[in-house]
């Protein structure tokens, strides 16, 4: 059943952002600046930038376990959570990203960040629960030289990585419900990028451990 959820959002994705393409003026807001106001207007086509995006992850995530050397004999049981996982997140951020749009053109400016972060907190909320799982492999997940040479550091760095996703995710969420402004919203960005610096150190290091 959950190998359908994917294809199925990917369609809804589609299906929605067409229909509200079909609702827009032929320029619209594409672009805020840090202060969360816009700075730069486009053809309304570039509403469709997002889900070509997620087609082609899709494509490459459903094509990963036949190219991929590592995945063969591997347990995929996660591989169908992760794909479903990215195509909900970006529908997530796609629909924030049309709401907001939809709203400065009514003339009812939302904040972007508001809405960024609300879809981001949920993204990494969903994919928090597929780190923890996810087999060795070459597409996706944290590789490091480290993580691809030792299955027992990526399961230990994914560990963290699936805890770091939910607490990011949880963070960000209520930053969003809470409606924070967009210093928040670089704060969280840049926790986030420790986060992951974070990971690639731990790599190492428990690597360093359990080296020969």
């Amino acid at each position: 059943m959950i190998r359908w959820l994917a294809p199925l959002g990917l369609l809804l994705v589609w299906g929605f952002t067409f229909r509200v393409y079909l609702l827009l003026p032929e320029r619209i807001p594409v672009h805020w600046n840090l202060q969360g106001a816009v700075d730069r207007y486009g053809s309304r086509l570039e509403v469709f930038l997002l889900p070509v995006v997620l087609v082609l992850l899709y494509s490459l995530l459903a094509l990963a376990p036949r190219l991929d050397p590592k995945l063969k004999d591997q347990k995929l049981s996660a591989w169908p959570w992760l794909t479903a996982g990215l195509v909900v997140s970006l529908g997530l951020l796609q629909g924030a990203i049309l709401y907001t749009t939809w709203r400065q053109v009514q003339g009812e400016p939302f904040p972007i960040e508001r809405a960024i972060l609300g879809a981001v907190g949920m993204a990494f909320l969903l994919l928090s629960a597929p780190l923890y799982r996810l087999p060795p492999n070459y597409f996706a997940g944290v590789r490091t030289p480290w993580t691809l040479e030792s299955p027992r550091v990526w399961h230990s760095t994914h560990q963290r990585a699936g805890l770091l996703f939910a607490l990011m995710g949880g963070w960000a969420l209520l930053l969003g419900l809470l409606g924070a402004g967009g210093g928040w919203f670089w704060l969280w960005f840049g926790a986030f990028l420790l986060g992951s610096l974070y990971l690639v150190v731990f790599s190492y290091l428990a690597w360093r451990r359990n080296a020969p």
